[in-house]
């Protein structure tokens, strides 16, 4: 499992698995003949993309499923977790749900009330409020899903037109070059409009306990249940929550 974790956590390595895999294909002399060697291997080469995609599907799937509540506190999360970054410099994990979030990590409920305290008067202050962060599970599966699409999108093309070599090795290394420079970019992107909802008009807390920690987790998991108050229908929650984001995470 921690394999697991360690290897989807940085996108860039499945990422460079799938070029390994297709970049024969794309840069071949004849990217057509070469498709029908792709066509006999076909049935180990599925497997291997459905397992490196699967991350994508899973959390694409959660994303239609998640409600305005759990990405309320999804927001909440966020910024409690980085402002105990920033005090103890050790890093931690969450995951939220429709009545509040956990921590995982070793950090005390005292901790994590003073945190969610600093989240709250920042947010009453109107203040901006650091909650996108470029670790979050939603970055890390959009890049691999944005991987996936242009290293796909650019065999299709190299098969059906056959360009010259000179620009499919051209088109590639932009294609290297564009996951590696907009992957937080858009990520971050995906993130606010997917996974957030920042239309607070006041939190609080409504309790703190421990829980048994789950199958991801690591140390000691508190529960941080919340009491979000929304703002009224058709108020523009920007004029009270302005957006910053961080390159600390989850």
């Amino acid at each position: 499992m921690r394999v697991a974790r360690g290897f989807f956590g940085r996108p860039l390595l499945p990422f460079l698995v799938q070029l390994a895999v297709l970049a024969p294909l794309i840069l071949a002399p004849e990217p057509r003949r070469v498709a029908a060697g792709y066509l006999f291997f076909l049935p180990w080469l599925l497997p291997i993309f459905a397992l490196l995609s699967l991350p994508f599907v899973f959390a694409a799937f959660r994303a239609f499923r998640m409600d305005v509540a759990t990405r309320r506190n999804h927001a909440l999360e966020h910024a409690t977790i980085l402002e105990l970054e920033a005090r103890s410099g050790r890093r931690l994990a969450g995951r939220s749900s429709p009545t509040g979030f956990r921590v995982s990590g070793h950090v005390s409920i005292a901790e994590v009330r003073r945190a969610f305290d600093k989240v709250s008067r920042t947010l009453r202050a109107g203040k901006p409020l650091v909650y996108v962060t470029p670790r979050c599970g939603s970055n890390v599966v959009t890049a691999i899903g944005a991987g996936v699409i242009l290293l796909l999108a650019l065999v299709a093309w190299s098969v059906a037109v056959q360009p010259s070599w000179t620009m499919r090795a051209t088109v590639l290394a932009a294609v290297v070059g564009l996951f590696a420079g907009l992957r937080h970019a858009l990520g971050n992107a995906i993130q606010r409009r997917f996974f957030m909802a920042v239309d607070f008009a006041d939190v609080s807390l409504r309790d703190l306990r421990h829980v048994p920690p789950g199958v991801f987790d690591r140390g000691p998991v508190v529960f941080v249940e919340t009491i979000v108050r929304p703002h009224a229908s058709g108020h523009d929650p920007s004029s009270s929550v302005r957006f910053k984001s961080s390159d600390t995470g989850r």
